[in-house]
Formats: C-alpha cells, structure tokens, sequence
C-alpha cells in the first residue's frame, strides 16, 4: 500500500513539473518596461527565425546573417526617421553566452530583427550620420522576465496566433488617410518602413474605390463577393491605367483623374452588380490577367463589351494564326483523350446496342465531321 501510495505522489509530482506558461504568471516588475541601452542588448542565438541559416552563434555572425536575409532596411528607415515606439517594448532574459565566457548578459527574446537595425544604425555613424537621431535610438524600453521559459506563450502568440497583417484593403484605407492628411507617400515610407511603391498601389486603388463611391457604386452591391484586391491587381496592369485615363499625383498617389464610364465598367467586370442582376465575369482571382489581356485590346474590349463573355473576348487579343493553331491542338487534345477512354472497352455501338445515347453519339459525330470539313475548306486545305 505504501508503494502504491508512493506511487501516486509520484505522479502529482510529475504533474506540478509540466511546464505553466500562463500570460498571468508574471511578477509586478516583469510588466515594467525599462530603459536599457542597446549596446547592453544582445541578439537571441536560439533565435527560431535563425534555424535554417548557417552562423556561428557569435553576436557579429548572427547580426551578419540577419542584415543579409531580413530585409531590415525598412525598420532601420522608420526608427531612424521616428525614433523608436515605446508601445513596442523589446522582451529580454538575463542568459548566460559562451561568447563571453559565460558573463550573465540581457539576451532579446522577442524584437531582434528591431534589435538588429538598432545596432546597425548605431555601428555605422558614416551611414545614419544624424546624431541626434542616433542618440534618440541609444536606449530602448526593454520588459526583462525572470525566465526564458516565461516568454514561451507570447513569442508563440505573437508570431503565430496573434499578430495577423493588415489585409491590402486596411492598408490601402491606413494610407489613403495619411495622405489626405497631408503626408506625401516618401513620407509615409519613411514612417512605417515599407516601399514607396507598395504604398502608391494601396492609395491609387483605394482613391478609386472612393470614385466609385460617388458614382453611386458599392461593395455591398457585388454580385458575389467584393475582393479589394482585384481592383489593385488589375489596375497595376499598364494597360488598364491606360484604358481608364488614370491620373495620379506623383508625391500623394492619388487620383487626380479617371475616365468615369470606364471605372464603372470595370466596376462590373470585376464585381457584378446585385441590383442590375450582372454576373462579374471574373469567376476567381486567376481570371485578372486575363481581364487586363483584353483591355489591352480595343477589338478585345468590344466583344466583352457586347457579349459580357470573357473567353471570347480573349480570342480577340490573339494573332489569327496563333487562335487557329491552338483551337486545333485543343479539339485534337479533346479527341486524343475521348479515343484513350474507349480504348480497351467494348465497342460503344454495340454495347448500348439500340440505345437512344448510340443514336445521339452517332448524329452528333455527323456534325462533328462537317464541322471538321467546313473549317478545312476555310482554311484553305
């Protein structure tokens, strides 16, 4: 009895050893966060964003590694232009690093790559050469908990669960705001650090969308459902901009002008309209392209204009020769895998016998034949 009672503490105290990672367990310092200067930060060696690149677990190798493959320019820009958010506050552990012979260091949980173009900016004055934006960068705020273990569920949280990016039309809507607010698009980059180019795209469709506003269209009228991005895709096409007239203004990507008809046609091509009963006639996000093909072409244009069908618009955007050749191909495809179907069965005539389904194979094979020789004598052959 003793033994099994031993037993059964045992196994409570396995159960009490099963790691507890609770967001609340936390000390009332643990939720401060402090000023701590960066060059008595150091980066994460066990850092999971490293786990498939090749360093030696040094301070210079990893920052190396992470300059050449994370893409840190655009945070090096922001923080240099704005300083640094302490609404983001770095998460630290006290680690001992061999590099140092085991000194007791402040090891960076969560924030390296903020990290990393902090000590950049900091290592390279002939580069970032404005001191004072230097200086405002020296010390960060910095949530130091008492164990590594501890930050488990929140770097989990934050990088798998919980920080979700913006969709491009909450993007686009962020931007917009900004430059009707004043700000040119060089300035919105050099804020939230990301490519001047990407931000112009959100602003000019966003800018459109609010066109299409006062032309009395809407997203809750869509015949299906209103995806921002295909308007963004198709009007990055150079055809289409060309097509609508677009005019954009070159420091605040808006839309100074656009040919008013043509947005609303486009309008419907993409999105349908509930309230006048219109299809879209882009099915899937696939079809764009293929969209943007035929506005590049006027005869193209016409036939979706009067059939409303996409695939036979496309056929217009083809050279003759090249239309004629592959439709063959297709029908000889189609007749390739009909034959490779029947082979090995038993002869479709006589297996369905007086079948109505013979009869119909059989006339429809008729028209099949004088199709065949239809288009030969057109073609010449």
């Amino acid at each position: 009895m003793k033994q099994k009672r031993k037993g059964k503490a045992s196994s409570r105290s396995v159960s009490k050893a099963v790691l507890d990672i609770a967001a609340y367990h936390r000390s009332e310092d643990e939720k401060r966060p402090e000023e701590h200067a960066v060059d008595d930060l150091f980066l994460d060696p066990k850092n999971p964003r490293l786990a498939d690149m090749a360093h030696t677990g040094t301070q210079g190798s990893i920052l190396r590694v992470m300059e050449q493959e994370f893409d840190l320019q655009p945070l090096i820009d922001s923080m240099y232009r704005n300083g640094y958010f302490w609404e983001e506050p770095l998460v630290a552990v006290y680690e001992r690093l061999s590099e140092f012979r085991n000194k007791r260091s402040l090891v960076i949980i969560e924030g390296n790559r903020r990290l990393a173009a902090l000590k950049i900016i900091q290592h390279n004055p002939d580069i970032y050469s404005n001191a004072a934006a230097r200086n405002r960068l020296r010390r960060v705020p910095v949530i130091v908990r008492d164990e590594r273990k501890e930050t488990l569920a929140f770097v989990g949280f934050r990088h798998i669960t919980g920080i979700i990016p913006w969709e491009s039309a909450a993007k686009a809507q962020y931007a917009h705001n900004l430059v009707t607010r004043g700000l040119t698009l060089n300035q919105i980059a050099q804020t939230i650090g990301d490519k001047t180019r990407d931000i112009a795209r959100w602003v000019r469709t966003q800018s459109l969308v609010e066109r299409a506003h006062d032309q009395g269209l809407n997203e809750g009228d869509a015949a299906k459902n209103f995806y921002f991005s295909y308007l963004l895709t198709s009007t990055d096409a150079p055809a289409t901009k060309k097509w609508l007239q677009i005019v954009c203004d070159d420091e605040t990507g808006l839309v100074q002008k656009v040919n008013a008809d043509r947005l609303e046609e486009l309008w419907l091509w993409l999105y349908g309209s509930k309230s006048r009963e219109l299809a879209p006639v882009i099915p899937e996000s696939r079809q764009i392209h293929k969209l943007n093909k035929v506005i590049g072409s006027p005869r193209a244009v016409q036939e979706l204009q009067k059939t409303g069908n996409l695939d036979r618009a496309v056929i217009e955007t083809k050279e003759r020769g090249e239309y004629v050749i592959e439709t063959l191909g297709a029908i000889r495809s189609l007749l390739q895998d009909l034959s490779g179907n029947l082979v090995g069965q038993e002869i479709f005539a006589q297996s369905l016998r007086n079948s109505t389904k013979v009869r119909e194979a059989h006339e429809e094979f008729g028209r099949v034949e004088k199709a065949l020789a239809q288009v030969k004598i057109q073609l010449g052959f």
